[in-house]
């Protein structure tokens, strides 16, 4: 993710650049993208960082199952002995 940051900084300098070079349509079109494009790189890092932070706790005899999506428990605690 740093590199795209990295990307975004320098295209964003370079876009400013090419505004003071060349004012027009274009440059300024690109400065607009590559702002966003720096803003939407912090967004998605903050949204993936909160999305990683799991937590869980289970009692001594317990099981935990944790997942990212959708998780189906079958018979965990079943007598195995039983047929």
């Amino acid at each position: 993710m740093a590199s795209v940051k990295f990307f975004a900084a320098i295209a964003l300098i370079v876009s400013i650049v090419w505004v003071i070079a060349a004012p027009g349509f274009e440059p300024t079109l690109a400065v607009v993208v590559s702002i966003s494009a720096l803003v939407s790189a912090f967004v998605v890092e903050k949204r993936t960082a909160r999305r990683v932070q799991q937590h869980q706790s289970v009692s001594k005899s317990s099981i935990g199952v944790q997942a990212d999506g959708d998780v189906s428990i079958g018979d965990i605690g079943g007598d195995k002995h039983a047929k």
